[in-house]
């Protein structure tokens, strides 16, 4: 696996591929001079390759070190190569490219995984990506890592249909969703302490713009609710945040200070516990194609309202496995959140829809096997 910027839900994907008999090595970056390998279970393991500053950089600044890394690949491999290379988002597939180059070895399979595609098009709404000054650029990137790959894989139905409006064939796309830990985030274990107000969770931080800011104004629409918005800073931190500080300034002009709480980041041993003490989720930031946060409170058995967009369109059933919502205006949300919450049994049947969804499609022995036997296929 090839990830320079290693994000965590790969490790989680490794040990679950380990566990079918694969022998998995992710190779990132290197953060940190005191980071060079790291065996994470019998077959498991993480190479850290030179290239570029030692320290946490973004994937624009990453560009012109792939090439770098790349040639540490080629190195690394020497003339034993592997028989699948899984390269994860768009900086992993240059990464890849740029070893087989040097390697000499074309032949070696390459799966690319698409994590953050920038190449929408079509009519852009509120659940959006945002743009970027590269998204061209970025975009033709995609573009060609799509047609060179044998295979590619994306996290919802709507980037497949993206990557074939730029030209990559049907047949090479497959959608691998999102994944949760279903034995971590579960129905049968205690929820948080909570009062008697009906609670509504946030858990994208104190973004205004990532859906929290129209939710306080729709509080006030919403008698008898509170808002929880958890993620973001440390909490002795939320004082001096910007984003909070903003949140802070809306619920005092909508009248509502005293029923939003702000949590900051929450420890991740607490977070099932905490959105199982929530009467509903609200996952209404922008586009997300993994859709997370629905998914983890799906899976303890919380009902969701969510985008109408990206991961949501495929995990959330609308009315029956949750709630998809188009219009994000303050005053679109706060009506159907008054809706769904005068139907009680409403509620209650999402969550039990919701958690068999999950158990059923999104659990990560699931989505490893899924992986598994797309490596079987791109091998034979």
């Amino acid at each position: 696996m090839i990830a320079p910027d290693h994000p965590a839900r790969l490790t989680t994907l490794a040990l679950e591929l380990g566990r079918l008999g694969d022998d998995i090595t992710i190779h990132a970056r290197r953060v940190s001079p005191l980071k060079r390998r790291t065996t994470l279970a019998p077959g498991v393991a993480v190479e850290y390759l030179p290239a570029g500053p030692e320290h946490p950089v973004d994937g624009a600044q990453l560009l012109p070190h792939l090439g770098e890394f790349g040639r540490r690949l080629a190195a690394r491999w020497g003339d034993r190569p592997p028989e699948v290379v899984h390269a994860h988002g768009w900086t992993g597939g240059l990464a890849a490219l740029a070893g087989s180059q040097s390697h000499g070895s074309a032949r070696t399979p390459v799966l690319q995984s698409f994590e953050l595609l920038d190449c929408r098009c079509g009519p852009r709404g509120p659940a959006s990506p945002p743009k970027r000054a590269n998204r061209g650029a970025q975009a033709r990137l995609e573009r060609a890592l799509g047609r060179t790959a044998v295979a590619s894989t994306v996290a919802c139905t709507q980037d497949k249909d993206a990557l074939i409006r730029l030209g990559v064939p049907r047949n090479r796309i497959s959608v691998v969703p999102g994944a949760v830990d279903i034995g971590k985030f579960t129905t049968r274990e205690p929820a948080y302490p909570r009062g008697e107000q009906t609670r509504l969770l946030m858990t994208t931080g104190p973004v205004p713009e990532g859906g929290a800011g129209a939710v306080v104004r729709a509080l006030a629409g919403v008698p008898g609710a509170e808002l929880v918005i958890a993620g973001g800073p440390e909490p002795a931190s939320l004082e001096t945040d910007p984003g909070a500080g903003r949140l802070r300034l809306l619920a005092k002009e909508a009248g509502v200070d005293d029923r939003v709480i702000l949590l900051g980041k929450v420890p991740a041993r607490v977070a099932p516990r905490l959105i199982r003490s929530a009467d509903l989720m609200l996952a209404l930031g922008p586009y997300d194609p993994y859709g997370t946060a629905a998914l983890e409170a799906m899976a303890c058995g919380v009902p969701v309202m969510a985008t109408r967009a990206g991961g949501h369109l495929d995990t959330v059933l609308d009315g029956v496995t949750g709630l998809l919502i188009s219009d994000l205006t303050p005053s679109g949300i706060a009506r159907r959140l008054r809706a769904s919450l005068a139907d009680p049994t409403l509620l209650q049947a999402l969550g039990i829809a919701g958690a068999d969804r999950v158990r059923a499609r999104h659990s990560w022995p699931r989505i490893a096997a899924e992986t598994h036997r797309l490596y079987e296929e791109i091998t034979c």
